[in-house]
């Protein structure tokens, strides 16, 4: 995918969905859709803007700005407006689609219909007449409706928080999943028999609930039925939250700095502290015999 910043030029027209896109969920699949149809119709370039840091400390993201990236390529996008909410967030929404068709070529734009832009939060009737001004179309996309409730990024947030990754996953299409490369942990896991692959999660992207699931990791491009624990380790005294993965299927050497990719099916059950790590294996074991992996 072609990624430029805001501000940086870019060679060519586009057709742009509007938005930060942070879960890339149906709802946000439905405008990057409607966005790549009209590129096809308009015969230019499909494109999407985000937010590459943060815009509210307080709502983490489901992934970070580059775990996103690969998302919008799998649903069409080919240019990436990387944009940085610290250098636009006193910006008003009249200067920000000035600067926005003053340096680039964007034919057509594509919306949600409770996007708002600016530091005035201006909405999409603003930027209809702004586009009408400029000769630019704009498609303005409802509200995704999934068995009777709203698609939002809010409340997929709520599922991964209370552990309900399956109801997350019909939001998200592709299961909620943690991307890296392996790292170095304590080597407790392969001591008492049971190895694990470390990941890290990206600072200041949200955390799903500590707990034991049920996953898949793909590395190397094969996958591997695993269990996955996300918190602390209490029966070895570690209060450092760790993301840990057994794979179930994996009987290979060391996976040390290799990318991996681990997808959440199910939540199992909470972390809890074992009298030995005998008590914990056989926890562990148990937990392996989940296998309703699609």
């Amino acid at each position: 995918m072609i990624t430029a910043e805001f501000g940086k030029p870019f060679d060519g027209k586009f057709c742009l969905a509007l938005g930060y896109f942070d879960g890339v969920h149906i709802g946000h699949r439905a405008i990057i859709s409607a966005t790549v149809s009209k590129a096809a119709e308009l015969g230019c370039v499909p494109a999407i803007s985000t937010f590459a840091d943060i815009p509210d400390v307080k709502k983490a993201p489901i992934y970070s700005y580059h775990d996103r990236k690969p998302l919008y390529a799998e649903c069409g996008a080919e240019f990436c407006l990387t944009l940085y909410y610290s250098a636009i967030r006193n910006m008003r929404g009249a200067e920000f689609f000035e600067k926005l068709t003053a340096e680039y070529q964007p034919l057509h734009l594509v919306c949600g219909q409770n996007y708002t832009f600016g530091c005035d939060l201006l909405g999409v009737d603003a930027l209809k007449a702004l586009c009408d001004g400029k000769g630019i179309g704009l498609t303005v996309v409802p509200t995704v409706i999934y068995h009777g409730v709203c698609v939002s990024t809010t409340l997929i947030k709520n599922y991964l928080t209370t552990g309900d990754v399956d109801a997350a996953r019909k939001m998200l299409v592709t299961p909620y999943h943690i991307r890296g490369n392996v790292v170095s942990g304590d080597g407790r896991g392969h001591n008492i028999g049971v190895p694990t692959i470390n990941q890290r999660i990206p600072a200041g992207v949200l955390t799903p609930k500590q707990g034991v699931y049920g996953t898949y990791a793909e590395i190397d491009g094969k996958r591997y039925r695993a269990v996955t624990n996300v918190g602390p380790r209490p029966t070895f005294s570690q209060s450092k939250v760790a993301v840990e993965t057994n794979l179930i299927d994996y009987d290979g050497g060391s996976l040390l700095h290799e990318f991996a990719a681990v997808y959440f099916y199910r939540y199992l059950r909470p972390v809890r502290k074992f009298a030995n790590a005998e008590e914990l294996v056989a926890r562990i074991q148990k937990d392996k015999e989940w296998t309703d992996i699609c």
